[in-house]
């Protein structure tokens, strides 16, 4: 299992700090952007700083509206090596025509075109079979654990089995959670069989997230091993 901490930061210092306090413990990140819009968070995310980021791999999680003109302001970051968008977006919506701006399809063909992998982020609400007509389409899944925006929730514990549910079903695709993941629940997450988790306050908030991340990887190599 993977571990690709979660970063939602207000600023470009907050963002350096969070990067230096990390060292080389994680091979990827993943940057939350928030537009005010599909959230009411804001979130601080540059490309130029982040084209800084020489050891690092990136995976953008779009909490926005418009998940395609947001992609458009990455078009040539090498670190970015993944991006996932909401199902409830404007580009997801199931009765948005197909040829618009922003749909489903040109998110998808927009990604593949930069070389990067797609994925779409299920809210704990919205069900597997909103998104299995596009599977094929799809390199990965990501589970939210709380309802997106703000870092500190508590885990919505039905969205396991919805994982665990998917992992079986769909044991090929590359799925994770991000959301509430913390030492505490880690053993009954890593029951899921879930490919990836993406702590925030588990990483950053309290000690030194370079601690955080051996403990993390230690918990999971001991329920891995009893799996």
């Amino acid at each position: 299992m993977e571990i690709i901490p979660s970063v939602l930061v207000q600023t470009e210092e907050q963002f350096l700090q969070q990067m230096k306090g990390l060292g080389d413990s994680v091979k990827q990140i993943q940057l939350d952007i928030a537009d005010g819009k599909f959230v009411p968070n804001v979130t601080w995310a540059n490309p130029t700083v982040v084209k800084k980021l020489r050891k690092l791999n990136v995976e953008l999680h779009l909490m926005v509206a418009d998940p395609l003109a947001e992609l458009k302001k990455w078009i040539g970051v090498k670190q970015v090596k993944r991006v996932l968008f909401h199902y409830e977006s404007q580009g997801c919506h199931p009765e948005r025509p197909e040829g618009a701006e922003g749909s489903l399809s040109k998110i998808i063909n927009f990604a593949k075109k930069n070389n990067w992998q797609v994925g779409i982020v299920l809210n704990p609400d919205t069900p597997i079979s909103a998104i299995e007509p596009f599977l094929n389409q799809l390199d990965a899944v990501m589970f939210m654990g709380v309802h997106p925006g703000f870092q500190g929730q508590s885990l919505i514990k039905e969205v396991l089995t919805k994982i665990t549910k998917f992992t079986t079903k769909y044991p090929k695709i590359f799925t994770e959670i991000d959301g509430a993941v913390n030492e505490s629940n880690l053993p009954d997450i890593v029951k899921t069989g879930v490919n990836a988790i993406c702590p925030g306050s588990a990483t950053f908030k309290v000690g030194k997230p370079v601690d955080n991340i051996k403990q993390m990887k230690l918990i999971i190599g001991q329920n891995t091993e009893t799996r």
